[in-house]
């Protein structure tokens, strides 16, 4: 009786020691092959999903203006051979100048020019023929009247960046078209290249016609241009208003202003299209 006690003992300890090889060795084996079955799983279900798209506007932006710079990279050497008539001037996009900062525009413009009062005025004086000012010609040779009512013409229209017509227009673009219009100048495209036509001009020098330059962008040294009018006025594509007249006196532009040029019978020479 008490050998088969033995017995049964020895038998329950083999069969407690089976129970806990299977646990530990066999187990674990079924449980690994498992867990690598459902990585697997996950693994090809990450593959298999599609990424989440992003926009970036900035990046997209810059991808548009590469094409379009792309599309007008000839643009010099068309010039050069004189190839461009006002055609090209109208369908030109290449992009150029950033203009003003309009929130900067917004808090530091404090001399506002009523451009309707201006308008009327000017009109005034143009029909009566008694203001001296837009009488006569610039020393290049242009017609200063002439200037004025292109000027009066393109008031009001819309900015747009790289914009050459009157849906939308830059700054630059502003100027050239002004000089076109008047007297079949067609100046550079932008407002950097502009700068190295005519002579410098001191600020208290400024006469009617000349360009007026401001830097009005960290990035960019030379990024706004207008026409001087005389009284501390000037016409120019504001990023804020569009075609308009603002003072040189207004603390954005005064503190931005660097520098004038004045078109030369030369320049006409070089950059006449007749």
């Amino acid at each position: 009786m008490k050998i088969k006690k033995n017995q049964v003992k020895t038998q329950f300890v083999c069969l407690l020691l089976f129970s806990l090889f299977f646990s530990f060795f066999i187990s674990p084996q079924d449980t690994f092959a498992k867990t690598s079955k459902t990585k697997k799983v996950s693994k090809h279900y990450k593959k298999s999903k599609k990424p989440r798209r992003s926009y970036n506007p900035e990046k997209t932006k810059q991808e548009a203006l590469q094409i379009l710079n792309s599309s007008n990279a000839n643009y010099l050497v068309r010039l050069a051979n004189g190839e461009i008539d006002e055609s090209d001037l109208i369908i030109d996009s290449l992009i150029v100048d950033p203009g003003e900062d309009p929130i900067e525009l917004e808090y530091e413009d404090d001399k506002p020019v009523d451009l309707d009062v201006f308008r009327t005025m000017y009109i005034s004086y143009l029909e009566s023929g008694d203001y001296d000012e837009i009488g006569g010609t610039l020393s290049s040779g242009i017609s200063k009247r002439k200037i004025m009512e292109v000027i009066l013409n393109w008031l009001g229209t819309p900015y747009y960046f790289g914009g050459t017509t009157n849906r939308g227009i830059d700054c630059s673009a502003f100027t050239r078209q002004i000089f076109y219009s008047s007297a079949k100048v067609l100046l550079p495209r932008t407002a950097r290249e502009q700068y190295q036509v005519g002579i410098p001009v001191k600020r208290e020098k400024l006469g009617f016609g000349d360009l007026v330059f401001f830097h009005t962008r960290r990035h960019t040294y030379i990024s706004h241009v207008g026409i001087y009018l005389g009284d501390n006025l000037f016409a120019h594509s504001s990023s804020r208003f569009g075609v308009t007249v603002s003072s040189l006196e207004s603390k954005y532009y005064s503190s931005r202003f660097i520098g004038a040029r004045r078109l030369t019978q030369r320049d006409l020479a070089i950059f006449g299209r007749d």
